[in-house]
């Protein structure tokens, strides 16, 4: 008898990938700063990979990383679900995967697209205020929001505030 086993939910693979490839991209210089999946079937998907370092990182790094992570990527099987892989820097309106990344934007603009509506949206734009264990809360216009981390699809910084910040260095 065959068992047929259900696939592997999408935060589980992710977390298995970003062991697997924190290794690989460290040794070259540089960290994991995400990685994405976009939605579809089979070999049609895509894993997105971001990468930053402390002095940032140009074409040349995202090049080399990519070398490194390619031998990877044709023969070992947790990448199997995917068609092609594509290694960036976040870019300056960069997206948060985690509550570190989150803790050092305070006080940043961010928008954000939840899963599930609060306060009849399900986009939101506001100034990260606090970052707490399981919820953050982004102050807009219509007053101060608490958004648990489990609600939140994507998080990125609004390249208008970033590109304000950046030239009042």
């Amino acid at each position: 008898m065959v068992q047929i086993h259900p696939p592997l939910p999408t935060t589980m693979i992710k977390k298995d990938i970003e062991l697997f490839l924190g290794p690989i991209i460290e040794a070259s210089g540089c960290e994991l700063w995400g990685i994405e999946v976009t939605s579809g079937k089979g070999k049609g998907r895509i894993l997105r990979i971001f990468i930053d370092a402390i002095q940032g990182v140009d074409i040349s790094d995202c090049e080399k990383v990519s070398r490194e992570i390619d031998y990877h990527f044709q023969f070992e099987s947790i990448f199997s679900e995917f068609g092609s892989f594509e290694v960036s820097s976040p870019g300056l309106d960069r997206r948060l995967f985690n509550s570190k990344q989150y803790e050092n934007f305070i006080g940043d603009v961010v928008s954000l697209t939840l899963f599930s509506k609060v306060n009849d949206l399900r986009k939101i734009k506001g100034t990260l205020l606090e970052v707490l264990k399981s919820e953050i809360s982004v102050k807009t216009e219509g007053g101060i929001v608490l958004l648990e981390f489990s609600n939140i699809d994507k998080c990125k910084l609004d390249l208008e505030d970033q590109l304000n910040k950046k030239k009042n260095e």
